[in-house]
């Protein structure tokens, strides 16, 4: 095993990967680089920079399917809208899954909301328009346990039922 290349390795799946699991470092590849190990939960305990988002959808119209596409964060402009715009937030995909849904404009018309049913919430019993975002700033995070969405947190005035 020891003359294989990492390229040649077979790949590990998701279901597969434990906190213990090793990585293989090359400490200063610049200078004298040095092979090392590290295991996942060393390096998830000591990630060294700022962590960022790279899913960011914006939606300006009616839309289904908020939470299965695995985009961290939804923007909502419905700007110059006069009327209530309808969402749906389906099941997620994983078990921990965050989904930040955030109103980024003021909508034309003081009645035009932001209407978002939960297809799974474990929130309420409401059957529609669980939350509801009506104002610029208005933002929930959602969590998804498996088999439901739970609001962790509203801000802005955001109406979550």
């Amino acid at each position: 095993m020891a003359d294989k290349k990492i390229t040649a390795l077979s790949p590990i799946a998701s279901t597969e990967v434990q906190s213990d699991d090793l990585l293989h470092i090359v400490d200063n590849p610049g200078g004298t680089p040095v092979n090392k190990k590290m295991s996942l939960a060393t390096l998830f305990q000591n990630i060294p920079s700022t962590i960022a988002c790279d899913s960011i959808e914006t939606e300006t119209t009616a839309q289904t399917n908020l939470g299965s596409n695995d985009t961290l964060v939804t923007k909502i402009d419905i700007s110059g809208s006069n009327t209530d715009i309808a969402y749906t937030l389906d099941n997620g995909n994983h078990v921990g899954q965050l989904k930040i849904i955030i109103m980024t404009t003021d909508p034309g018309d003081a009645a035009a909301d932001a209407n978002i049913t939960v297809t799974s919430w474990g929130s309420s019993s409401a059957s529609s328009n669980q939350i509801i975002l009506d104002g610029k700033g208005e933002s929930v995070i959602c969590l998804w346990d498996g088999s439901a969405w739970y609001s962790i947190a509203e801000s802005g005035g955001a109406t979550v039922a």
